[in-house]
């Protein structure tokens, strides 16, 4: 925080569901929650999904509850074959999720506005969304992606 302070880029890795609550947090770590919202201007989250082989990927129907939580559409899934050892699966990819956090959130982080508060004044896109955004360009399973993202409300 005091490098921060002093206009040096700082980088740093936090453990948590989403982007947002890297912010509650940095304050729940003892930081005052004005000098969070002086300090912090991004923060990305993210995630790794198992990725699609592309030597065995075929269409897939799916299960009607997967396709209604994740918007209809069509999917993909990996049949299994010797490169990918039978998974469906050959390598990751990654599903992010970038707050860039607006003057009305900055604001809210320095009253010490509560998670759900700050929650509700952000508009960035989600982990799921880009998720589901990488499901319906055939690269990942919406299981995956819901897995992944099992701990945020939708």
């Amino acid at each position: 925080i005091k490098a921060a302070l002093t206009g040096h880029l700082v980088f740093s890795t936090l453990h948590t569901n989403d982007s947002i609550s890297a912010v509650t947090r940095l304050v729940n770590l003892g930081i005052e929650p004005y000098l969070v919202a002086a300090t912090v201007r991004g923060v990305l989250a993210q995630r790794l999904v198992r990725k699609i082989c592309p030597h065995c990927k075929t269409a897939w129907e799916g299960d009607e509850a997967v396709r209604n939580a994740c918007g209809g559409g069509d999917y993909s899934m990996g049949a299994g074959c010797n490169r990918c050892r039978g998974t469906g699966f050959a390598g990751r990819i990654g599903i992010f999720e970038l707050l860039i956090p607006s003057n009305e959130l900055l604001e809210a982080v320095s009253r010490g506005a509560s998670l759900q508060e700050l929650r509700s004044l952000t508009n960035h896109s989600t982990l799921r969304v880009d998720g589901l955004e990488k499901v319906a360009k055939g690269l990942t399973t919406p299981e995956e992606v819901l897995c992944a993202t099992r701990s945020m409300s939708i």
